[in-house]
This record gives C-alpha cells, structure tokens and sequence, in this order.
C-alpha cells in the first residue's frame, strides 16, 4: 500500500494557493504612471511603475494613432520599480496614446499628446482608436482562484479513491 503523504499534501497546497490569492488579486492594480500627462510631442516624459516583480525586464512602447514606437527596455529593481525618462517623438500627432511596459504582463499608462507647434495635429479616424486595455476585476481573480480550489478538491478525491480502492483489493 502507498504512503498517504499524496493525500496530506494536497491541503497543503490548497492552502498555499489561497494563502497567495490575495497577492495575485492586488497585482492588478498596478499601473503605469506617466508624467506630465498632457504632455507635448517632443517633450521629455517620466514614466513609473511599483510593486512589479524584481529585477525584471520590461519593453517599453508607445502605441496609438496607428503608430508603434519603442523605446530602450528597462529593468525593475531589487523593490519591483522604476523610473525612466522618454522623449517623445516632436513629430507625433496630437491624440491619446498608451504606455505599455511589456513583461511577464503588459501593464499600461495613458497619456495625452498636444502636438508641437507645427506638428500634425489631427487624430486618427474612430475606427483606429486606442482599444481599452482589459484589467482582471476583483471577481473574475476570485473566480480563477476557485476553479484551482475546484479542481484541488476534485484531485484530493481521487487520490484518496484510488488509495481506497488499492488498499481493498490486497485484502
């Protein structure tokens, strides 16, 4: 007959992973910071993030009015932060724009660009408008996390079935 370690280690996970939900629930609302914001195609802006995972790489774009420009990648530090500086483009067209700082998720900033003094400033037309970045809600987080409780559960039982089972046909 098989040890019932399995069978004890199975809450030991569950409780684990419902130990560690809140934290997965929180880490979306981080952000990306953009400052100024308006701000002026040509003009120097700080872009800052917190609470990321440390020491990561993260690519940083800029995308809207049908243009994507990127910009040099950056690493967070020891903490999960940083702070760059970017200039924008001086011939950039007036329009919102997003931030993006691609890592193991995309975490995105908007900021609004006046055009420079004889720059374009016309918008692009409705149909290439920047698309509303899609953020994971308390409850669609709660919903992930008890599914894996779920299928935990349903794990425990059949281990514990099969040991059940094994156990009786040696008698």
């Amino acid at each position: 007959m098989l040890p019932r370690k399995p069978i004890l280690a199975m809450p030991a996970a569950m409780l684990l992973l419902a130990l560690v939900a809140p934290a997965v629930m929180a880490h979306d609302t981080v952000s990306v910071n953009v400052d100024p914001n308006p701000a002026t195609a040509g003009e120097d802006v700080t872009i800052s993030i917190a609470g990321v995972e440390p020491n990561q790489d993260r690519v940083i774009v800029l995308i809207g009015q049908g243009i994507v420009i990127p910009f040099p990648t950056i690493r967070t530090d020891s903490s999960g932060s940083f702070v760059t500086t970017v200039t924008l483009p001086t011939r950039l067209p007036g329009g919102t724009y997003r931030f993006e700082a691609i890592g193991d998720e995309t975490l995105t900033g908007d900021v609004s660009v006046e055009a420079a003094a004889g720059g374009i400033a016309a918008q692009a037309p409705a149909d290439q408008a920047v698309p509303e970045s899609r953020a994971r809600g308390a409850a669609e987080a709660g919903a992930i996390v008890a599914l894996a409780l779920l299928a935990g559960l349903i794990g425990l039982a059949l281990v514990w079935r099969a040991e059940r089972f094994r156990g009786s046909a040696g008698a």
